[in-house]
């Protein structure tokens, strides 16, 4: 006997294929993110290329760290290192040859962010340097202390007399010998703008000297 299987309707005779798998989609780069990418690149080499020269151009040189005025002792603490780049222009003083300096007289008025250069190291500085004048002031005893007064040395100038007015910073230069009258002349250095003016005060007897502290 025969038994027959009848197909059923809508299943197939044959098993469905299997599926392809899928690929991920390509990403295109866009052109202007590659152009953009090498120029990129390109400029960081330039500016790595440029700082390098410039750091290796520069020189170590001796800078003003804090105000040292007319006639000071330059320490070490003003001073400080820094790097400039060659220029026919300006002459600054090597760092190596900071110790040069250190302990010399200043031969005028340093300032913060300056520069040293060689003529910081003469013992002859100019005066007066630009900004100052030179002037005589005749005292006698009691207008100044009995100790004799050194070269370089710091003082105020302040009035002997009626007359009122602010006391003026100087420097001295030289001390005269005492004349007949006990009055002896004191060269110093003061600030331009004052030097007329306290050169006519002190013709008429009228400034006296106060010594200050070396350093100050």
């Amino acid at each position: 006997m025969t038994t027959r299987v009848q197909q059923l309707r809508g299943v197939p005779d044959t098993p469905p294929p299997a599926p392809v798998p899928l690929r991920p989609p390509r990403r295109r780069r866009s052109k202007l993110l590659v152009l953009f990418g090498v120029v990129l690149s390109a400029l960081s080499a330039a500016g790595v290329v440029w700082a390098f020269r410039a750091t290796d151009d520069a020189v170590a040189a001796v800078g003003v760290a804090r105000p040292v005025r007319y006639g000071e002792t330059i320490s070490a603490e003003a001073l400080r290192e820094v790097r400039v780049r060659p220029d026919p222009g300006v002459r600054p003083l090597p760092w190596e040859r900071r110790f040069d300096v250190v302990g010399r007289t200043s031969p005028t008025d340093l300032q913060p962010g300056e520069i040293v250069t060689p003529d910081a190291v003469s013992d002859a500085a100019t005066v007066p340097a630009v900004g100052q004048q030179l002037i005589g002031v005749p005292v006698k005893p009691g207008q100044l202390p009995a100790a004799p007064l050194q070269p370089r040395q710091p003082i105020l100038l302040v009035p002997a007399g009626a007359e009122a007015w602010p006391p003026v910073r100087g420097a001295v230069i030289s001390v005269s010998e005492r004349d007949a009258t006990s009055t002896q002349v004191v060269d110093v250095v003061v600030p331009e703008a004052s030097g007329v003016q306290l050169a006519s005060r002190a013709s008429a007897g009228g400034v006296a000297i106060v010594v200050l502290p070396k350093g100050r």
